[in-house]
């Protein structure tokens, strides 16, 4: 089997207006940060990609400008839905003008989502005892 490595920018251009994408890591940690930057970067430059849905389970910034922050330009995302927002006041930003539409929901729930469907199962159930 052959791997083959892209570089941020090659990775950017691979995601397409109105496509989904997830978002990995935690804080700092795991995070690509220069596939983030590069994407937002091409937005920047071409308009593209546009009216993007932005799924992710824990906060994903710096409390400034890196990570998640670099995908929060008008235009470019319609939706995000995550689990933790303290560290990426950019995308709160255009979440609390009504720029986009803004989801909280437990990073747990998530993050068993993102689990179960990599596994390839159909879902999880939530019970309340």
């Amino acid at each position: 089997m052959q791997v083959q490595v892209l570089s941020a920018k090659q990775a950017a251009a691979l995601i397409g207006d109105e496509d989904k994408v997830i978002l990995g890591g935690f804080i700092g940690a795991v995070v690509p940060e220069a596939v983030e930057r590069a994407i937002g970067e091409r937005f920047l430059e071409t308009g593209h990609p546009a009216n993007l849905e932005l799924y992710f389970s824990a906060g994903q910034g710096d409390g400034k400008t890196k990570a998640n922050n670099h995908l929060a330009h008008p235009g470019m995302v319609k939706m995000a839905l995550g689990g933790h927002w303290g560290l990426i006041p950019r995308l709160q930003h255009l979440a609390n003008n009504e720029q986009i539409a803004g989801y909280n929901f437990p990073q747990g729930v998530i993050a068993q989502l993102f689990r179960d469907s990599a596994a390839g199962k159909p879902g999880t159930f939530l019970t309340s005892v």
